[in-house]
């Protein structure tokens, strides 16, 4: 179907969707990204639309988050009862490719951050299908679209990470695959323009780039879309041989601080195995509790590339835990 076509399609489903709703006045943020050519009409749910706001979602206290090989039930029990302390945030990757549907999203227990990735997960870095500008044009914007219905049809708040640790080499969606200067902002407006047309207004979206360490940019601001686009800040930081957390994160949220004053949600937490592990995992519930700011925190307990989880060690646990107990977290 042609671009043109399309746009008439969501604009008129978007039009039916909020006089179903009894209001002819758009929701938060409605409109205001770049049009959202080629998205395909979204049918809307008979209840009122759920509209995520970040205090109610975040809450005043750190929130714990998981991200597992399994997220079941059972999976998120275990983690509490290793910690007396349960998960809220768990983390969900989709592809834009293979897409995800409500169903896997309300089977997840708990809050889920989702990772919208643009990219094939077959593929590596170096994917030119994938590269900014396709989804700039609107190319994959059925994609998305689909998607954007199964966040639609979840029906609950939810938080969204769009193509992170842009500021790496790693994603095609980086600083390779024939990407340019400005491209990742203008994306991400698309992104979220579509999403907001087609009614997600569950959604909070969560801007979330590398810590500097490893990354390609000693900046941030470039690929900063502003304000009206990001409700979370989100950040992705390893412990790599570093005695405290303060030495993985400082320089990267002193920028962070400059640029914005959204809650900061620490979206990928782990510590490299070796003789600072333990020192690290133990003050990080105390540090933590030292930077108001960070609103959240999810550790990534899927084991790849060596044993990067809290719980590899019980002494490690119990470190881990014994940071936890004063870090302040919503339990």
């Amino acid at each position: 179907m042609k671009a043109g076509t399309l746009t008439a399609a969501i604009t008129l489903a978007a039009g039916l969707a909020l006089t179903a709703c009894g209001s002819t006045t758009p929701g938060p943020g409605a409109g205001t990204g770049q049009p959202a050519a080629g998205a395909p009409a979204s049918s809307a749910p008979p209840d009122k639309p759920v509209v995520a706001k970040v205090g109610d979602v975040l809450g005043d206290r750190p929130l714990f988050g998981v991200m597992l090989p399994e997220r079941t039930k059972k999976a998120v029990d275990a983690i509490e009862k290793a910690t007396d302390c349960r998960p809220e945030l768990i983390k969900v990757f989709a592809s834009v490719e293979d897409g995800i549907s409500a169903k896997t999203l309300a089977e997840v227990p708990g809050t889920p951050l989702l990772s919208v990735e643009p990219w094939s997960t077959a593929g590596g870095e170096e994917q030119p299908d994938w590269r900014l500008a396709r989804t700039i044009d609107g190319s994959w914007d059925e994609k998305y679209a689909a998607i954007a219905r199964a966040v639609v049809a979840y029906q609950k708040p939810i938080l969204v990470r769009f193509a992170h640790e842009m500021n790496g080499h790693w994603y095609p969606w980086g600083s390779t695959n024939g990407n340019r200067k400005g491209e990742y902002v203008k994306a991400w407006k698309h992104v979220v323009g579509l999403f907001r047309d087609m009614g997600a207004t569950n959604a909070l979206w969560v801007w979330s780039p590398n810590i500097i360490r490893g990354a390609d940019s000693r900046t941030l601001k470039e690929f900063w879309p502003g304000e009206d686009y990001v409700d979370v800040v989100g950040l992705t930081g390893y412990g790599v041989r570093e005695s405290d957390p303060t030495r993985t994160y400082k320089d990267t949220l002193e920028l962070m601080y400059a640029l914005t004053d959204k809650p900061i949600v620490l979206t990928e937490v782990g510590v490299q195995p070796g003789p600072e592990k333990r020192g690290w995992l133990k003050a990080f519930g105390p540090w933590l509790k030292s930077n108001p700011r960070i609103a959240g925190f999810i550790w990534n307990q899927v084991n790849r590339d060596g044993q990067w989880s809290f719980d590899d060690t019980d002494g490690n646990l119990a470190a881990f835990r014994s940071g936890l107990a004063k870090s302040g977290v919503a339990c």
